[in-house]
């Protein structure tokens, strides 16, 4: 059955070569039909860094990739870049629509821009971008898997991480769902996990991928979306979020956590 690879923080300039080899032979085993990449492509948004981003995405050999820009991805340093020219290094690899929507096989994936010209890393959300992800949302094929990805978590572990939600994620949180939100996929905390903010929609987050910049004590790490057969008939389906950490003993990523999403 088709698969969705969903990959973030990057962050090439303080990558690992080898960890970058063992997820392209990963999305290749896999045969990823669909690459997700949810922000932090660069660690400081430099025209060469982009290009070893893109030349690693095109590596995954997926047969559709969805990528958004992260806080990492708006220039730092090149601060006069920010005004009016703050996504232009991005454009130049993975084009001007910084929220794409693509559809690949059971997966409709609307992406969505948390980031701002204007802030160093705190994420927000307009009233008019969570209108729009509604109405696209709304427009979804009936039987599909309906995924919002954004580089800021809008769900939070405990009280100490809500400081990474963007502003109106719990506006975009009820708007989302009654407009049929099923998965929500975002990095920026270099932290995995899979929550349940409320019935029927889960939130997945994904660790830094392939970058050093490891935190919480956890590996690098992404994660495998799947709709499998769960019965005798064809239209008996599960979907399963699968968390895939890199094992630096043998060289590879490995399965660690299979969670049971919902039936599809």
């Amino acid at each position: 059955m088709p698969a969705l690879m969903h990959l973030s923080d990057l962050h090439f300039g303080a990558h690992d070569p080898e960890v970058c080899a063992a997820a392209q032979r990963l999305a290749q085993r896999l045969g990823v039909a669909l690459v997700v990449v949810s922000g932090d492509l660069t660690q400081r948004a430099t025209a060469s860094q982009f290009a070893q981003a893109a030349r690693f995405v095109q590596g995954l050999h997926a047969r559709g990739t969805l990528v958004l820009a992260g806080n990492h991805d708006l220039p730092l340093f090149a601060w006069w870049l920010r005004w009016g020219r703050a996504y232009e290094r991005f454009a130049e690899q993975f084009g001007v629509d910084q929220e794409p929507v693509r559809q690949m096989g059971p997966f409709y994936v609307v992406g969505v821009n948390t980031t701002r010209a204007w802030r160093h890393e705190r994420g927000s959300l307009s009233s008019a971008q969570i209108d729009h992800v509604a109405v696209l949302l709304a427009r979804a094929p009936p039987e599909a898997w309906r995924i919002v990805a954004s580089h800021h978590p809008l769900v939070a572990r405990d009280a100490s991480d809500r400081a990474h939600r963007p502003h109106r994620a719990d506006e975009a949180l009820q708007r989302w769902r009654i407009a049929g939100a099923q998965m929500l996929l975002s990095g920026h905390v270099h932290e995995p996990g899979v929550l349940q903010p409320l019935p029927g929609l889960w939130a997945s987050r994904a660790g830094t991928a392939v970058s050093r910049r490891l935190r919480h004590g956890c590996p690098n790490s992404l994660v495998v979306l799947r709709e499998e057969v769960s019965g005798e008939a064809p239209s008996q389906r599960l979907r399963v979020a699968e968390r895939w950490d890199y094992d630096s003993t043998i060289g590879e990523f490995a399965c660690v956590l299979r969670q049971p999403v919902m039936p599809g």
